[in-house]
């Protein structure tokens, strides 16, 4: 209804091009909404997976123009950086028994600041302007030509399919058969939903929150390889703002913030549902701080929507 609305309304909504644009735009975000869906589904959450796409992506920066690294050497070397960086905040959350809220705070300003010390661009200015070239990396930014492929006729236009799109989708399959037909994601719902009772059924508890905020690491640290890729570059301010659209495509698409349910499906479609609306108001003239407001706002009515969906499910086991 939302894509049908924008399409009558908006000019422009309803081309290949713009559809492009809300795939390669939104894929890298679906990524680090379904990372934040594991955290948010052990009762926790994850504030910091901005700071690690930027973290990532200025590892990947150093690596291949500072220290000239072969590029499938920075792809492993950024993405062990994020992983590692989400376990971080897992053995905070499990091991120190801290708030995830104040756990992941704390490294996101740890992560930010630790950007800036290891910035290129700030060691070597003229790194502002040099962009990443390898084939590698750039390789990630690859569009498939449905069109041509089909051999459809000029006045038929589809949109290309961006290489990120199809890595959400790989991802998205993964993960949600690790979630749904595994005994590892079956403990994380457990865990979720009663830790005290996972931890007195023999399920390792602080092993499966480490494990979540770790998944939460390492799809931030793939969706800063495909922003690097697109952007060509990687600034300190990468990735800022980004948590709080991974945290609202993750709760509208069902994800419990009261953990213990929830899918990957639903952060996928919760994130391009946003993107839907989002690009809509674009094209129909809205400002980008409208849009911003309207975010926040969308964000509440879902969680709202879900507490009172938790109400009435109990009320009618009352009953």
């Amino acid at each position: 209804m939302t894509f049908a609305f924008f399409c009558a309304v908006a000019p422009r909504f309803a081309s290949a091009s713009n559809l492009e644009n809300l795939m390669a735009g939104y894929a890298f975000i679906a990524i680090v909404a379904m990372g934040q869906a594991f955290a948010i589904i052990v009762r926790g959450i994850d504030l910091s997976v901005g700071a690690i796409v930027a973290l990532a992506a200025m590892v990947a920066l150093d690596a291949s123009l500072l220290l000239q690294l072969p590029g499938w050497a920075v792809l492993l070397l950024a993405v062990t950086v994020a992983t590692l960086a989400g376990a971080v905040n897992g053995l905070l959350v499990a091991g120190l028994g801290l708030q995830p809220f104040i756990a992941t705070l704390a490294t996101l300003a740890a992560y930010r600041g630790l950007v800036f010390a290891i910035s290129g661009r700030q060691l070597m200015p003229e790194l502002s302007t040099t962009p990443i070239t390898d084939p590698w990396i750039i390789g990630l930014e690859t569009f498939f030509d449905l069109g041509s492929a089909l051999d459809l006729p000029g006045a038929l236009s589809l949109p290309a399919i961006p290489m990120s799109f199809v890595v959400m989708l790989v991802l998205l399959v993964l993960f949600q058969t690790l979630l749904s037909r595994s005994r590892f994601g079956h403990e994380l719902l457990a865990i979720g939903g009663n830790p005290e009772a996972a931890r007195l059924a023999g399920i390792p508890v602080a092993r499966g929150v480490v494990l979540a905020y770790t998944l939460s690491g390492l799809c931030a640290g793939i969706a800063a390889l495909l922003l690097l890729a697109r952007l060509t570059t990687a600034t300190e301010s990468l990735g800022n703002g980004l948590e709080l659209t991974a945290i609202a495509g993750a709760v509208i698409g069902g994800v419990s913030v009261r953990g213990g349910s929830g899918s990957l499906w639903g952060p996928v479609l919760g994130t391009f549902l946003l993107g839907v609306v989002l690009l809509g108001l674009t094209l129909y003239g809205i400002s980008q701080f409208v849009q911003q407001i309207l975010t926040g706002a969308v964000l509440l009515a879902a969680v709202a929507h879900a507490r009172w969906l938790v109400r009435r499910h109990a009320a009618d086991h009352a009953t």
